[in-house]
């Protein structure tokens, strides 16, 4: 993997600095608590997304034919309200649009598939949360939690800035981390991959899609399931279920940074201009006792 370049200037960096500056590289420690992305080949990454290209044939003109049923309901209902006259319901409305566009069968993939960033998100909020034990109250009945989720695919190659998609790994590891008896699959995508599914589910973007457990067609993958390693974290598995205590090998990072070409003449000027500074502070102290 690459490492991270950030070229953006820092917030305390002056607009008049004279101060001649090199490259530099300064060694910090890495975060033990890092979940690095799962490691995949390129050909099953090719695989699986080919894979699901054929696993949403149908869903994009589902799509599109319901989209364009929902416009024309909408239009004619802001026509119905500007026109008062022609007292049109809310019923009489969805009658005429049904009987102009007719709405193709749903595929058997749509209701098990979850689209985005932010609905992956929040399903995988659900689903780690369904770990606890839930205590019911007397009369009270507990809600149903959703299928769960089987395998995620990611575009991360596509993504920019990637942050937007850095805590599904966490997220992943959370849930494996609690050794499920099915744990969740997350695999990395080719560069490219977003617009090929964004067509063909029929949306603009399509960064992250993710499959329950009941997803029909979920066999196709099971030929590269095997050679995608399962996301966990160490440290919140817990020590009853572990005999040995496995310690993660430090990680150093090269930060790359810049430092002044002389020291010393950088150290000079920043003492003048403390001195100046003082100078300016008590000069204008001076005037203010002065005037009063």
């Amino acid at each position: 993997m690459s490492a991270r370049v950030h070229t953006n200037p820092s917030n305390r960096a002056k607009a008049r600095e004279t101060v001649e500056k090199k490259v530099v590289f300064k060694p910090v420690l890495d975060s033990p608590f890092r979940v690095p992305w799962p490691s995949v080949p390129f050909n099953v990454q090719n695989t699986a997304l080919a894979c699901t290209i054929s696993l949403l044939d149908g869903v994009s003109e589902y799509n599109s034919v319901r989209g364009l049923e929902n416009r024309k309901r909408k239009a004619l209902q802001r026509e119905s309200k500007q026109n008062k006259k022609r007292k049109l319901d809310a019923e009489t409305v969805v009658a005429t649009s049904s009987e102009d566009v007719v709405l193709p069968e749903c595929p058997a993939v749509v209701p098990h598939l979850i689209v985005g960033i932010n609905e992956v998100t929040k399903r995988l909020d659900v689903q780690i949360r369904s770990l606890r034990k839930i205590v019911a109250v007397d009369g009270e009945q507990p809600n149903t939690p959703p299928p769960p989720i089987k395998l995620i695919v990611v575009c991360r190659a596509d993504v920019d800035p990637q942050i937007l998609i850095d805590h599904l790994p966490h997220e992943v590891a959370a849930f494996n981390s609690s050794k499920p008896p099915d744990p969740i699959k997350m695999v990395p995508l080719p560069k490219g991959s977003e617009s090929a599914l964004a067509k063909a589910i029929g949306v603009r973007r399509a960064a992250v899609i993710a499959m329950d457990a009941n997803t029909p067609g979920l066999v196709a993958f099971s030929s590269i399931l095997d050679s995608v390693p399962t996301i966990t974290a160490p440290w919140l598995t817990s020590l009853a279920a572990s005999t040995t205590r496995n310690l993660i090998p430090t990680h150093v990072k090269q930060l790359r940074t810049t430092a002044p070409k002389d020291m010393k003449v950088a150290k000079q000027l920043r003492a003048d201009g403390k001195a100046a500074a003082k100078a300016r502070k008590k000069e204008k102290m001076a005037k203010v006792v002065v005037v009063a």
